[in-house]
């Protein structure tokens, strides 16, 4: 692809707002942190069971 092709695809493209971007990135955030505190929740009821049967068997 020759350099001029190139630029002409890159003047396709629509880039999103600084809103559109702030609104994304926030979404991102919160989902990331939902999902910290399910596998966080997890992460403690295993860790409860493993201790549960260590003290059982050892």
């Amino acid at each position: 692809m020759k350099f001029k092709e190139l630029k002409a695809e890159f003047r396709k493209i629509k880039w999103p707002g600084a809103k559109e971007v702030a609104k994304k990135t926030g979404i991102t955030l919160l989902v990331c942190a939902i999902m910290s505190v399910i596998i966080s929740i997890y992460d403690l009821f295993f860790n409860w069971i493993m201790r549960g049967l260590e003290d059982i068997f050892l």
